[in-house]
């Protein structure tokens, strides 16, 4: 990455040469505007009508304070249902099955209803919203029943949803008129193809301690309680209308237990040391490092023809220091997530690390995938090595650099870890108390997290990437510079994985390097 940052200077020289290109942006905007169509208003009684005026009173008040949460896709004329990337890659499979439709149509309900339980958590001195939340959801659930009842009854409004769910990418196209992307994302293309080269010494080689450091192993509470057993258990998934699968509570606490890495990190100093955001004031944030915790969540992807379901431990750590006034990557905050998608019987088909910025994608196939051939064009996918085999008792661990935080490392260990992690679903972030008695959201409505940014953003804004490098909200990573790709596109995955054929044992996986 450092090798990105020098061409920096390249950039900006070519930012002040092509300023005029403007005009171009405006012709962007008035082609998006074009394609803006109005929905006739559902065929609602009168308590329908009273249903749509509450999200429109509520939809106001969070208006008012500035903030909603950006986490999915508001559908505007369809305020009770937000979307996904998953979920608009399943609108064009949709056909006169009313299960699937109503099982669609449920989820994006549920998905909007637990935005709103965060924005009614963080709404501030309202008084019409005084009700215990528990209550307005409940009255909003009831609503989105009778509302999504009425658009089943409406092929127009069924068609309408449909067109509406898909879900905007975060890419910035003014920014790369005006940036001259065709010709700087060559230059993008080549520091990430250095990057990459890094990426496969690092993994293919122990790392060494800094001067002063020290290795410092953590692993989740449950994980440390409950050492993995000598023998996996089998899970049993069972799928909705719509092909999710379903674990009991039970498999669900099993199945995060058992995949749960080891966080092996070189820590020279207290940024390395894995704590907890928290808010100091009103939108001053910290990690404290006295309250260590692992941050979990549930997403799903499609692979293989299937559904999946996905694993996601994140941790957070203070900052990533800066090396020095001309470093341009270091800053407040920063974070890793390991995410492990599993096949229907509950074990590891791939593992993937992110940072919290977006940054640093790569991807580690398991035993039953094997890899496809790199396309040319865009930005690749950088493909680790294949995931260790683990022996009983073992389990992934996850070596992480000092300072920068990179992995560098991924290995099967049996290690006693020095640390458990408290566990904190990852949704809890979405409303933390404040110092002030009130409480906030750590992300922007845009799925930024603010204080995080780093200077890299004055440079690399010509990949239409917002604020490169700051800390981002699940839903809202942008893991490309060149080309675009997101952390939960549903078929990132297949982009350079496939299922290993089963009846051909001797498949070999192509090389992993790129």
């Amino acid at each position: 990455m450092q090798r990105v940052i020098q061409i920096g200077a390249v950039l900006i020289g070519l930012r002040v040469a092509l300023q005029v290109r403007a005009s171009l942006a405006t012709l962007l905007v008035l082609i998006a505007l074009s394609g803006c169509t109005t929905v006739p208003p559902l065929p609602l009684d009168e308590q329908g009508a009273s249903c749509l005026e509450s999200y429109t009173e509520l939809d106001r008040a969070v208006s008012d304070q500035g903030w909603h949460d950006g986490a999915a896709y508001r559908l505007a004329d369809f305020p009770w249902l937000r979307s996904t990337r998953l979920m608009a890659s399943l609108a064009d499979e949709l056909n006169a099955d009313q299960d699937a439709w109503r099982s669609w149509l449920g989820k994006m309900a549920a998905t909007d209803l637990l935005a709103r339980r965060y924005e009614l958590a963080n709404l501030h001195d309202q008084v019409p919203y005084a009700a215990p939340i528990e209550t307005r959801l409940n009255e909003l659930r009831d609503c989105a029943a009778q509302l999504n009842n009425a658009v089943l009854a409406s092929d127009a409004h069924r068609e309408a949803v449909r067109a509406a769910a898909d879900v905007p990418d975060d890419y910035r196209r003014s920014w790369r008129v005006l940036g001259a992307y065709p010709i700087t994302r060559l230059f993008v293309l080549y520091g990430v193809d250095n990057l990459h080269a890094e990426q496969s010494r690092w993994l293919s080689s122990p790392h060494e301690l800094a001067g002063d450091a020290a290795w410092v192993r953590y692993i989740g509470q449950d994980a440390a309680a409950a050492p993995m057993p000598d023998h996996a258990r089998a899970t049993s998934q069972n799928t909705d209308a719509l092909g999710y699968p379903r674990l009991s509570a039970d498999d669900l606490v099993h199945v995060f237990q058992r995949h749960a890495p080891i966080w092996r990190i070189e820590t020279a100093t207290d940024a390395d040391r894995i704590g907890s955001p928290k808010l100091t004031n009103a939108r001053s944030i910290e990690v404290d490092t006295s309250a260590p915790a692992e941050f979990r969540y549930v997403s799903y992807t499609r692979f293989g023809g299937q559904v999946r379901m996905q694993l996601n431990y994140m941790v957070w750590f203070p900052e990533r220091p800066r090396d020095g006034f001309f470093d341009l990557l270091g800053g407040h905050l920063d974070g890793a997530i390991w995410r492990v998608t599993l096949d229907e019987t509950g074990n590891a088909l791939a593992a993937e690390s992110l940072h919290v910025c977006g940054c640093y994608y790569m991807v580690f196939p398991g035993a039953d995938v094997s890899v496809r051939p790199r396309q040319r064009g865009g930005e690749p996918v950088f493909v680790g090595p294949p995931l260790p085999g683990l022996l009983p008792g073992e389990r992934f661990e996850l070596t992480r650099a000092s300072g920068s935080h990179y992995l560098v490392g991924v290995r099967a260990s049996n290690a006693d870890a020095d640390v458990a992690l408290p566990l904190h679903h990852a949704n809890q972030l979405r409303s933390l108390p404040g110092s002030d008695g009130r409480r906030y959201s750590l992300y922007e409505p845009d799925g930024l997290v603010p204080g995080s940014e780093r200077r890299e953003r004055y440079l690399l804004w010509t990949m239409g990437v917002p604020s490169p490098g700051a800390m981002r909200q699940s839903g809202r990573h942008a893991i490309a510079f060149a080309g675009r790709r997101h952390f939960d596109d549903p078929w990132l995955l297949e982009e350079r994985l496939r299922l290993r054929e089963r009846d051909d044992g001797a498949a070999a996986t192509e090389d992993s390097e790129e």
